[in-house]
């Protein structure tokens, strides 16, 4: 049986049992995966899954379960789903599950053949690539995952949503370690595609290479700089702007007045510079689709124009609470596994954040700044999404001084507000890349500090 005949067999079991509503999520995954071990490529998982999301509703009462299929009826699970539903409270904020939209493209946008079909044999030969790439007398690549994935999905409900979507992504992880007299350096590289044909793993290797050698040159920094700059490469900057434009932004936490940005269209959160849009139907983003994982068309909706903060994303729930239509950012599925994501109901959540590249080369923006850091790794970036605050140790970062760079630093901390350093004057760069769920370019936050031992 296929996934809409599975969708629409198990709504139909709910409708008759007593369901007022109801919404069946199936979902089919294929992943591929390899790894690295001290240098060496090694076969992986390789994994063949299919589950279903059910929810099941009485009313307000929302009962919600799942299951795989492979040892249970859908009967058993219709009748599971009823019982949570019957002894939860009631949801005084639901309203109803999502109506039928027109939806237009293909699914065949957001998937590649070559990807979908690559095997173990395929992922190690890349894999080696980057092995290669980072060949040094004292580098190795003590560890990495490669893994690719293919999806098929689709949504029924009990009020006329009938529509699923397919996609592919790859994602890869990978460490490099150097050493020598003066201790120990070290590299990190991630890559994120839909298309694994489309991967430099090559360079990826030689960017981990150049990484874990410059750290063993670093020198710690004593000093502790106010007013600083810091420049953050696209995978370092995209994971901290995301956790700051994906929080304010959510429709669920404007709600609850949870977040900052709350009653805040119209006015000014960031720098003229700063344009970002929610891209539900990118061509490179990893979730990009025809529809959401609720079944809701998906759309460009454009959260900040020149600085001014123009709309939330909004799934059916917090869109209804607001007498407001869903920007088609109900989701379950993650831009690093998309394995057991059926046991998930959709949740208000960014599908891909892209941020507007500007003009500027990097060398060129960094040719502006007095002084600041470049970061190209960080032990891991954070900010606190509701106060904008950051801590975040340095792991692979260079010195700006009067417009050039340093040499590379040690033992340091890039301190500041986003909230506050994104109003200022943020320039951007003109190099974006993929990261998770964002497509980001090299992005210079000003009035931060950088605070040495």
């Amino acid at each position: 049986m296929d996934l809409a005949d599975i969708a629409d067999k198990i709504v139909s079991l709910a409708e008759k049992s007593g369901a007022t509503q109801a919404e069946v999520y199936a979902i089919r995954v294929k992943t591929m995966s390899t790894y690295i071990d001290d240098d060496i490529p090694k076969i992986g998982a390789s994994l063949i899954e299919s589950g279903i999301g059910l929810k099941y509703i009485i009313g307000k009462q929302i009962g919600f379960t799942s299951s795989t299929l492979s040892q249970e009826t859908p009967e058993d699970v219709v009748q599971r789903a009823k019982s949570i539903a019957r002894v939860s409270n009631e949801d005084l904020k639901f309203v109803s599950l999502p109506e039928p939209k027109k939806v237009s493209g293909s699914p065949e946008k957001y998937h590649d053949n070559e990807t979908a079909a690559a095997d173990s044999t395929i992922l190690m030969e890349k894999a080696m690539e980057v092995v290669r790439g980072a060949s040094a007398d004292n580098v190795t690549v003590p560890n990495g995952t490669l893994r690719t994935s293919s999806v098929q999905y689709h949504i029924r409900n009990s009020i006329g949503i009938d529509v699923g979507s397919k996609g592919t992504i790859t994602f890869g992880f990978f460490t490099a370690k150097s050493e020598d007299a003066s201790g120990v350096g070290e590299g990190v590289q991630r890559c994120w595609s839909r298309e694994l044909g489309t991967i430099d793993f090559q360079h990826i290797g030689e960017v981990l290479k150049s990484q874990a050698l410059s750290v063993l040159k670093a020198k710690p920094f004593k000093e502790k700089w106010d007013d600083a700059v810091g420049v953050l490469a696209p995978s370092e900057g995209s994971e901290i702007l995301y956790s700051l434009v994906a929080f304010a932004a959510n429709g669920d936490n404007v709600n609850k007045r949870s977040s900052p940005w709350t009653d805040k269209v119209g006015d000014k959160v960031a720098g003229e510079n700063v344009s970002i849009i929610d891209n539900g139907v990118s061509d490179k983003g990893l979730l990009g689709s025809i529809v959401d994982d609720e079944g809701v068309p998906t759309q460009k909706t454009q959260l900040i124009e020149n600085g001014v903060l123009k709309s939330y994303i909004f799934d059916s729930y917090s869109a209804n609470q607001l007498e407001m239509q869903s920007t088609g950012n109900g989701i379950r599925r993650i831009a690093r596994e998309l394995a057991g994501r059926f046991a998930y109901p959709a949740v208000c959540a960014g599908t891909t954040m892209e941020v507007k590249p500007g003009k500027k080369s990097v060398d060129d923006i960094i040719g502006e700044i007095k002084r600041g850091v470049y970061v190209e790794h960080f032990a891991w970036p954070i900010v606190d999404s509701m106060s904008g605050t950051f801590s975040n140790e340095i792991r692979n970062a260079r010195i700006i001084e009067n417009g050039e760079l340093g040499g590379p630093i040690k033992y340091a901390l890039w301190v500041g507000n986003l909230y506050e350093s994104l109003k200022g004057n943020v320039m951007i760069a003109n190099d974006p890349e993929i990261h998770d769920k964002r497509i980001v370019p090299t992005i210079a936050f000003p009035g931060t500090e950088i605070v040495g031992q």
